[in-house]
């Protein structure tokens, strides 16, 4: 399935519908990350990555959303980011995307409860899968940009906390059980001790407090 491209989604969709007669879940986790400051980022760079993040999560949920009110029930699991709870520099594009499918999901939940449909958002920290290894650079990121050598520090951090990160299926097994409870969270979070710290000191410490720790550990 091509998430960007509608007609590929529907095919997908009318296809487990041709072989199975219904869908009980939807485990949306087509994500790409676009690195560079938010400067040097184009409009259209922007787009692309939100086409893949958000609108892709937007047609797959739309297209299976009639299904699942005609069966009277359904779950749809969202595979979010840290990054969604928390703005990384250098790649804001990215977590933009997921902050928007944060508040997305926590606005569908309410307009799908009624027909027996759960809707969370899984934001998982780092893991070791090939989301760095297959992540584009903005076009302005060389070493013309006023930027250059901050932006690249700061992601060969982040790529090498993917390199040494857990494998993805303890993000399987979170989502296995999810599906197994009869009623969803709005949202869970699925990280290290200190990734999950990390969101909790942002909700209870003042902001510039939380951004000067922040600032600190990347030496931002």
């Amino acid at each position: 399935m091509d998430v960007t491209d509608d007609a590929s989604v529907e095919r997908a969709v009318a296809e487990v519908m041709r072989r199975e007669g219904r869908i009980d879940a939807l485990v949306h986790c087509s994500g790409v990350s676009l690195a560079g400051s938010f400067e040097d980022t184009t409009i259209e760079e922007a787009k692309r990555q939100f086409e893949t993040n958000f609108f892709g999560a937007i047609r797959v949920m739309r297209a299976v959303l009639p299904i699942m009110r005609k069966q009277g029930r359904g779950k749809i699991l969202v595979i979010g980011s840290i990054g969604g709870l928390i703005g990384l520099p250098y790649i804001g594009y990215y977590s933009a995307s997921k902050f928007a499918l944060d508040g997305l999901v926590e606005a569908l939940r309410m307009e799908v409860a009624p027909f027996g449909i759960e809707a969370t958002v899984v934001h998982p920290g780092d893991f070791n899968t090939a989301i760095s290894a297959n992540q584009v650079l903005c076009s302005r990121s060389g070493v013309d940009s006023p930027y250059h050598a901050v932006c690249h520090r700061t992601i060969e951090i982040y790529d090498a906390a993917v390199r040494r990160a857990r494998p993805a299926d303890v993000v399987a097994r979170r989502i296995e059980r999810l599906l197994s409870r009869r009623r969803l969270p709005v949202r869970s979070v699925l990280g290290t001790p200190s990734e999950v710290l990390g969101v909790w000191l942002k909700s209870a410490l003042p902001s510039r407090g939380f951004e000067y720790l922040f600032r600190k550990s990347y030496k931002l």
